[in-house]
């Protein structure tokens, strides 16, 4: 199994425990990157398609999008002076182009897995503060990336959940730490704690 595939195959568990922890949170799940084509799911249209998000979901008579990521931590930006989490901006934009064709707002969920822990945030309340890499910028192979301040999500802890714990994707060695980031794990700050499950 090479890189991809791996990192494909964790996502996917990713996916599913968060499902389920959706479910346990009181939502009706419609997972909708479970196609057939095996590809991004996608709206399509005669003359155009724009990404979707992974699941559909319904509570208390709202609907809304959740894209669902898997990380193994997240990362310090000294020069921003926050810990943040990226995605590719063509997917970013595709989110939420896909908010303003349905009309149906979305969020985005991260699972953290060093932290066993779950940030959901909606795209419009997460933007602000982001941090979009410029043309020149040194960029990873998934293309240039938006970050954001994790301060902007609602946290959350799967340790509560222990159904779920045996869903976790396994923990990964981190490829790089920079000195900046050896002090330990990112901490919870005082505005967050009381929203930890």
């Amino acid at each position: 199994m090479n890189d991809f595939q791996f990192l494909f195959a964790r996502g996917l568990k990713g996916e599913a425990l968060i499902r389920e922890w959706l479910k346990a949170q009181g939502y009706l799940v419609l997972p909708t990157s479970l196609i057939a084509n095996g590809g991004a799911p996608a709206l399509e249209g005669h003359l155009m398609s724009v990404i979707a998000a992974n699941n559909l979901v319904a509570k208390d008579g709202k609907v809304e999008w959740v894209e669902v990521k898997t990380y193994q931590r997240a990362t310090k930006n000294q020069r921003r002076g926050r810990w943040e989490h990226g995605v590719p901006v063509r997917l970013w934009n595709e989110y939420r182009k896909g908010e303003l064709l349905t009309g149906i707002p979305g969020c985005l969920v991260i699972l953290q897995v060093d932290a066993g822990r779950i940030l959901k945030g909606r795209l419009a309340d997460i933007e602000v503060g982001a941090y979009t890499q410029a043309e020149h910028e040194k960029t990873p192979r998934s293309g240039r990336q938006i970050f954001f301040d994790v301060r902007r999500f609602d946290w959350f802890s799967i340790d509560s959940l222990s159904p779920l714990n045996d869903m976790m994707p396994d923990d990964l060695a981190p490829q790089t730490v920079r000195p900046w980031e050896h002090e330990g794990k990112q901490s919870t700050p005082a505005s967050k704690q009381g929203m930890l499950l």
